[in-house]
């Protein structure tokens, strides 16, 4: 018993030494107490909460540091000293507060005005897109502590007065002459009597700034004024001093030379807008124009074989080898309206025909060759009781053969259509044939009447198809 009361007191004894021990140490009570220097350590953007600052610090002591305005660290700043030394025991530093991406608005964008990013001081700028304007008074934000300074802006759009016209002016392009003039709304003026003519802008624009791009039209008296008159041509209805010429003045114009023909109008009016309804005509020497030759040469021209060729001029065609043919007139004449009698004839070799074609219910005159030249021709003769319709001849031209030659079939009218239908031709009682255009002629069986009162008892044979009347 005494054994195990000596073993607790040297146990509590060990234990209130070594408490002793570490106090003074921790506590300042030793007499080997460290301190650390006076002299804080900076950071940059902080400074020391007012509740480390002491005047000396020992072994152990903490610095806490708090950011400045507008600034924030991750974690907490925090020195302690240990070994006559300031030591950071945190990564911890005091950087520029953020703030959230800026919101948008309609119909604008934004722009940082200073730095590269969206933190405390920095300030944005809302511009306006095209066609758009600030309405706010304020457009910029700025970042600060507690985030975006200001409030949204907003971006109206653009419009444009209703264009204030004088006088004989007329607008067209809106409906409603008290309607908004959006940005790029177009209006086109016009004078509202041809008599007039519009002078300025025809059309103007609403601008990006609320204004027409260009100052408003007027109206004035059209006039129009002689333009160049081209030698060899005279004009009839200029008024005497060059006095103007009003909206509807007429010039006549014509060629003083017989052998100068007028090209354009030979008479032009003074139109909308002071305008001519047309350009003013030219005086050209009468002449025919040179035409290609294909496989062909002149070899004859009177007066001569080359241009200009005037009126009555003749040339004459020959083909460039003996084996062609010519297609058109070997001769023609300059007319005095400037066109050629017929237009340049022209040379080929033309291929020969093969067999001639069949022709249905018709039958060749002569028996068929292998070859035929150009321009021979084939005769056919239309099957027995068959009418011939066009030419009975077929013409080997180019290589291919031309006929419009038909074989028309007759009618067949047999004994018993006629018993069925309860008539009888006239001509026969037994089966006939009626030519292709002609009418049949018949009639009731005895005691029989027509099925209706439009029977028609003479029908037209139509290429083998006849309609028979019928009888009950």
């Amino acid at each position: 018993m005494q054994s195990s009361l000596l073993i607790v007191y040297l146990f509590f004894s060990v234990s209130v030494y070594t408490s002793v021990i570490r106090d003074g140490v921790d506590g300042g009570l030793s007499s080997d107490t460290t301190t650390c220097p006076e002299i804080l350590p900076k950071i940059d953007n902080g400074d020391v909460s007012p509740a480390s600052l002491k005047s000396n610090y020992t072994e152990g002591d903490k610095l806490l540091y708090t950011c400045r305005h507008g600034y924030t660290s991750l974690g907490k700043i925090i020195y302690v000293c240990n070994k006559n030394q300031w030591v950071n025991i945190r990564d911890a530093k005091c950087s520029l507060k953020r703030c959230e991406l800026p919101a948008d608005i309609p119909n604008a964008h934004f722009v940082l005005m200073n730095g590269t990013d969206f933190v405390f001081g920095n300030t944005i700028k809302y511009i306006c897109n095209e066609g758009y304007k600030m309405g706010s008074l304020i457009d910029t934000r700025t970042c600060l502590a507690g985030g975006w300074s200001n409030h949204l802006p907003q971006c109206e759009e653009v419009s444009c007065l209703p264009p204030a016209t004088e006088g004989n002016v007329i607008v067209d392009g809106f409906s409603d002459y008290s309607s908004r003039f959006r940005y790029g709304h177009r209006v086109q003026f016009a004078c509202d009597s041809p008599a007039l003519k519009l002078v300025g802008l025809k059309e103007v624009t609403c601008q990006a700034n609320g204004e027409w791009n260009g100052p408003l039209p007027t109206c004035e008296g059209a006039t129009c004024k002689l333009e160049k008159i081209s030698a060899g041509v005279s004009v009839f209805g200029v008024p005497e001093r060059n006095a103007p010429m009003n909206y509807g003045h007429k010039l006549e114009f014509y060629c003083s030379n017989a052998e100068m023909v007028l090209r354009g109008r030979s008479e032009v009016t003074c139109s909308t807008g002071g305008s001519w309804s047309s350009p003013f005509p030219t005086c050209e020497e009468i002449t025919c124009m040179e035409e290609e030759l294909y496989n062909v040469k002149i070899v004859r021209g009177i007066p001569g074989k080359v241009p200009p060729y005037k009126p009555t001029h003749t040339l004459q065609f020959q083909c460039t080898h003996s084996s062609m043919t010519m297609l058109g007139l070997p001769s023609i004449k300059c007319r005095s309206d400037g066109t050629w009698s017929s237009p340049y004839p022209t040379c080929s070799v033309l291929g020969p025909c093969g067999p001639p074609p069949g022709i249905d219910f018709a039958t060749l005159n002569a028996a068929p060759q292998e070859n035929y030249k150009h321009g021979q021709q084939v005769q056919y003769t239309c099957s027995y009781l068959h009418t011939q319709e066009g030419n009975p001849r077929a013409v080997c031209h180019q290589g291919t053969w031309y006929t419009n030659l038909k074989c028309l079939q007759p009618c067949l009218v047999k004994t018993e259509d006629m018993h069925k239908n309860k008539i009888y031709s006239t001509y026969q009682k037994k089966t006939i044939y009626v030519y292709h255009g002609y009418h049949g002629s018949f009639v009731c069986d005895y005691g029989k009447w027509p099925k209706n009162d439009n029977t028609n008892f003479r029908p037209l044979c139509s290429n083998g198809v006849i309609s028979l009347p019928r009888c009950i």
